[in-house]
């Protein structure tokens, strides 16, 4: 039986019929991993129907192309159609639409057209919501201008967003307050309403995951009732990328039944005009998790611009390319704490800064990996160069290349990406994450030689366990946090 992965705090939420089945167990771990999502186990028996149709194999047959299909951004959007409940019409929660109406006239003072998103917007309801009021306002003579952004993670309701059209079902008493002014926006089809031209203009729809940071600052954001989705720890990772998209001042709308579980130091809740909502603070804040203090320290330092502790240096003689290579050896221990600040997003922000600034000697490898597992996570692919780039010309060691075969494979050059796997796979025999992601570009290939590099992978695996100490092997941070073991029960199940 395959093991659970170290993730404790999610292990107790995943219901028996997840934790009996190792498809079902994969898929749930890899969603909550990559969306943030807790699902349940008929949700995930769709997904797996899914995936199985598409690739063409079971996830027993060849748990490969599971990942292959997963590390791809497209499907992750398209995958999301079965895990969450598109419920959404006109004006639902009417309170939130009185509180804009509210602060508008103090809003209207910011000397620029107001940002806006509608996060979570579903089938786009909400977002042509704002736009209609809003409209409304400026024909009633308020001098402004707007602009909204609005995304989901499900691509096919954001296409549905993009027609404009919908059926009566979108429109419900909870909303009804507002009929005077949705009226005038809506032109009669069929049976259908189409959105009128000039608000469908006005908004901005796009897939994307809540997971990772907005690009843009925002006045106001609405994200409401889609918290249920998240699993207990995901939730902050959601607000605190929410909270960083606010501009110093603006204003988060949550669901009415959402406000309590919140709490984050960049928001202050606030009560007026008889509702709840929360508002950024003006102070520029950063992360000060309750674990971890050497690291918090170490980030805290490269905020406020300071050098950060060096590493060694020869006591003698000039320093060579080859004496900073041993000066940068990874902690693998240490990726792994970074990551776990904020998903490790600080770090590679700070590392970022650093190159541009052209103050690389404070640097380690460690913070150098953990930057770019980030950006790859994120998907950044600019970044994530950028900074292998510079850790390439400093350290020629099995992470760096693994990480540059991550890079090459999510980029689907698979060519380059083996290379660089099995280049490391052979500087560093203990290096189980190269091993494993080899068997997945031998998958669709001679099986003899598939076999093979399994065999390889679960004696790389073997040999690890078998190392005393070990701690310092904490390979796993490169694999999402799964265990080695969840990895070599899997590669047990190919053999056979």
């Amino acid at each position: 039986m395959i093991e659970n992965p170290a993730l404790p705090e999610i292990t107790a939420e995943v219901p028996a019929d997840i934790l009996a089945s190792p498809a079902l167990l994969f898929l749930y771990y890899r969603i909550d991993n990559v969306l943030g999502i807790k699902t349940k186990g008929e949700a995930l028996k769709k997904l797996n129907e899914y995936i199985k149709e598409n690739c063409g194999y079971t996830f027993t047959e060849n748990p490969a192309s599971y990942e292959y299909f997963l590390a791809s951004r497209e499907n992750i959007f398209n995958v999301s159609k079965f895990l969450t409940i598109n419920e959404t019409y006109f004006f639902r929660e009417g309170v939130h639409y009185k509180l804009l109406e509210r602060l508008l006239p103090e809003l209207i003072k910011i000397d620029r057209p107001l940002q806006i998103c509608s996060a979570a917007v579903s089938t786009g309801c909400e977002a042509y919501s704002i736009a209609m009021l809003l409209d409304f306002y400026i024909k009633n003579g308020f001098k402004f201008d707007f602009e909204i952004d609005a995304f989901d993670v499900n691509s096919e309701a954001i296409e549905t967003a993009k027609t404009g059209r919908y059926t009566s079902n979108a429109f419900r008493k909870d909303g009804s307050d507002w009929k005077h002014i949705y009226d005038s926006y809506f032109i009669q089809d069929d049976g259908d309403f189409h959105v009128s031209r000039n608000i469908v203009k006005k908004v901005r729809f796009f897939s994307h995951n809540i997971m990772n940071s907005l690009e843009k600052k925002y006045d106001i954001i609405f994200f409401k009732n889609a918290l249920i989705y998240f699993s207990l720890k995901n939730r902050q990772i959601v607000i605190n990328n929410l909270a960083e998209a606010l501009f110093p001042g603006g204003f988060l709308f949550l669901g009415l039944s959402e406000m309590s579980s919140v709490k984050h130091p960049l928001l202050v809740s606030v009560y007026s005009f008889d509702t709840f909502y929360f508002q950024k603070k003006s102070v520029e804040y950063f992360p000060n998790p309750v674990s971890l203090p050497a690291i918090q320290a170490d980030l805290q330092s490269e905020k406020n611009g300071d050098n950060l502790k060096k590493p060694n240096k020869p006591k003698t003689g000039k320093k060579t390319h080859e004496n900073y290579k041993d000066e940068l050896p990874v902690n693998y221990s240490e990726v792994s704490d970074i990551l776990k600040i904020e998903e490790g997003k600080p770090n590679a922000e700070n590392i970022i800064a650093l190159l541009d600034e052209n103050k690389t000697d404070s640097i380690s490898a460690s913070r150098l990996a953990a930057a770019v597992l980030y950006n790859l996570n994120s998907q950044d692919f600019d970044r994530a160069d950028k900074i292998l780039s510079f850790f390439e010309k400093n350290n020629t060691g099995a992470c760096v290349n693994f990480l540059r075969g991550e890079y090459c494979f999510l980029q689907e050059d698979y060519e380059k990406a083996e290379h660089y796997y099995h280049t490391a796979s052979v500087k560093d025999k203990y290096f189980w994450p190269a091993f494993y992601r080899l068997t997945f570009l031998y998958a669709q290939g001679d099986r003899t030689r598939y076999k093979y590099k399994i065999k390889k992978a679960i004696e790389s695996i073997e040999l690890l366990q078998n190392k005393i100490p070990s701690v310092e092997f904490n390979y796993e941070c490169f694999m999402g946090g799964f265990s080695p073991d969840y990895f070599l029960g899997i590669l047990e199940k190919k053999l056979t």
